[in-house]
């Protein structure tokens, strides 16, 4: 008896258990048990960079240097039906989350200067019927700096009518600026290459300062070993930074990139010279 009694509890608790873990998107189908018609969350402005254990979603954005560049928030309805009503949102900055975050995650964000970006406003309305609104943020791109990655922290304050979402009720957005070589690249390696000779794919170059770009996915566009490519702006010639690696010195001076063509061209070898690495990165767009 206590056998079946003990099998009907863990029958009971698992249900509870799973339940709990659930996101409220998962909890709002309109056939849920109990599913709430309107809940309040902040929109995804990009796919968000934060794990999914973190308590506060995290978006990070680069924007082409500038005197303005524009971020529009989404505000959004997701619950089992569109507003049955105009629904009212209040928002407010909440950069205390952005010390939150970086407790949880071993981060070191920074706070955006307030000089750098503005609310157009701190209310928007998600009209009947509808199912998002949206609030943009003004920003000065072409006054970012690169000395740390900076944020900014937003809050669902209040709302109207329906249910702010306990999982995206509040977010972090990351803003920083693309250096002048930023972007998409097609990427090839030469047949000598250690490794990965030969290769032929699509890579990023990704702003980590004004004259530096790191590699992603990372080591010859295939590995999650960080490699940074630093260009002079006076001479154009490249250097290279891979801290798992370590690189040869001095560096090959053939390293070089054309302005005119936004290509790379970069030859480097391991420290003590056990792999070599010739690298062809061609500009293809934004990323």
């Amino acid at each position: 008896m206590k056998k079946i009694l003990k099998y009907i509890s863990l029958a009971l608790v698992f249900p509870l258990i799973f339940s709990s873990c659930l996101k409220d998107k998962e909890l709002i189908g309109p056939d849920a048990d109990g599913s709430i018609a309107n809940i309040i969350e902040f929109g995804d402005v990009s796919i968000p960079v934060s794990a999914e254990t973190s308590s506060i979603p995290l978006y990070s954005l680069a924007y082409d240097i500038a005197p303005t560049g524009v971020l529009n928030l989404k505000l959004k309805c997701v619950g089992a039906k569109k507003a049955e009503s105009d629904i009212k949102v209040v928002i407010a900055l909440n950069n205390s989350l952005i010390e939150k975050y970086n407790e949880e995650n071993e981060t070191e964000y920074a706070e955006l200067s307030p000089s750098l970006y503005s609310l157009s406003s701190t209310e928007v309305t998600i009209k009947k019927g509808e199912r998002e609104a949206v609030i943009p943020i003004n920003l000065k791109p072409d006054q970012f700096t690169f000395d740390e990655d900076y944020a900014i922290g937003l809050t669902i304050k209040s709302v109207s009518a329906g249910v702010i979402s306990g999982n995206f009720g509040n977010i972090i957005l990351n803003l920083g600026a693309k250096n002048f070589f930023d972007g998409v690249y097609k990427y090839t390696t030469s047949a000598s290459t250690s490794l990965v000779p030969n290769a032929n794919k699509t890579v990023k170059l990704v702003t980590v300062g004004s004259n530096k770009g790191s590699l992603d996915p990372g080591l010859l566009g295939t590995y999650s070993n960080e490699v940074v490519y630093t260009i002079d702006a006076a001479t154009n010639q490249i250097t290279v930074a891979c801290p798992s690696l370590g690189v040869q010195t001095p560096q090959d001076i053939r390293s070089v990139y054309d302005p005119a063509t936004k290509t790379l061209k970069v030859y480097w070898k391991q420290a003590g010279g056990g792999r070599t690495f010739e690298e062809t990165f061609v500009y293809t767009g934004p990323r």
